[in-house]
């Protein structure tokens, strides 16, 4: 684990605050809830070496659908808790404007259209939970853990299930790699910096070993395996010689540390090159 934060950002605050108010309202869904995103990255990493500390706005769960269950009805549950969803499928924002994204892995969604963005939880609303890509490994590859508030007089604490750091690398790499796609078709809003640092964070956080055996988990022909085989590809297309795009955001989100780039293509060679070797040997 990297060191603790002493002095997080006010909106990185706020943003613990509402993951554990949502936790509060979705008490009864508890075991079918992981932690992914920014707040399950820097759980693994703490602040690192870069020089930008730790930083997000918004709380991000995935739903394991094997685990949920029919009743309480998520939508009426996070109403009550004062958030309201009236953007996109999945996207609840409290009364001060945080948002909760609560998202599904494509081969639990019960969508079988390719563009669809809502998920299909039964009897829960339509609006519930979004679509994401890459989350699947994070349904396997996760463990409990307690979370605590950011705010010293907030004493509220949840244990809930953090997807691991090879899940979380693989989630953040396919998300910038969809990213990078719509922005190949001019759609230049969706990319997000921060995010290449995230993996930066993972990658100089966590050693390679630790990220070769997680990403080894996930038996062949299931979605996790192909969410893997998918996020190493874009690894190896696009994060291993520096002027490729993911050490070039990732040096940019870094406010120009030169080191940034280097790092990210050493590291990624490494990882991709341990993959191979463990591959090897299966």
């Amino acid at each position: 684990m990297g060191c603790t934060l002493t002095e997080p950002a006010y909106e990185y605050i706020q943003a613990r605050r509402t993951l554990l108010d949502a936790l509060d309202a979705l008490q009864s869904h508890r075991d079918s809830l992981v932690l992914i995103g920014a707040q399950a990255v820097y759980l693994h990493t703490g602040s690192t070496s870069l020089s930008v500390p730790p930083m997000t706005t918004d709380a991000d769960l995935a739903v394991n659908t094997d685990l949920l269950a029919d009743d309480p009805e998520i939508a009426t549950l996070l109403h009550a808790a004062g958030f309201e969803n009236k953007q996109q499928p999945g996207h609840w924002v409290n009364p001060a404007g945080i948002a909760l994204d609560l998202m599904v892995a494509p081969h639990q969604s019960n969508r079988a259209s390719a563009t669809a963005r809502a998920a299909d939880l039964g009897p829960h609303s339509k609006t519930v939970a979004r679509i994401g890509p890459g989350l699947a490994p994070a349904l396997t590859d996760n463990k409990l853990q307690v979370i605590e508030a950011l705010d010293p007089s907030d004493s509220r604490t949840h244990e809930i299930r953090v997807a691991g750091p090879a899940a979380l690398l693989i989630a953040k790499t396919m998300k910038i790699g969809d990213r990078l796609d719509d922005a190949s078709r001019g759609d230049l809003k969706r990319i997000v910096d921060k995010d290449a640092l995230d993996v930066l964070r993972l990658l100089q956080a966590c050693s390679t070993a630790e990220l070769s055996a997680g990403l080894a988990r996930h038996e062949a022909d299931t979605p996790a395996h192909a969410d893997v085989v998918r996020g190493l590809g874009i690894l190896r297309e696009r994060a291993t010689k520096t002027q490729h795009d993911l050490p070039a955001l990732a040096e940019r989100a870094s406010r120009g540390d030169p080191t940034a780039a280097p790092s990210f293509v050493v590291l990624v060679r490494e990882l991709l090159a341990a993959v191979s070797q463990r591959e090897a040997q299966a």
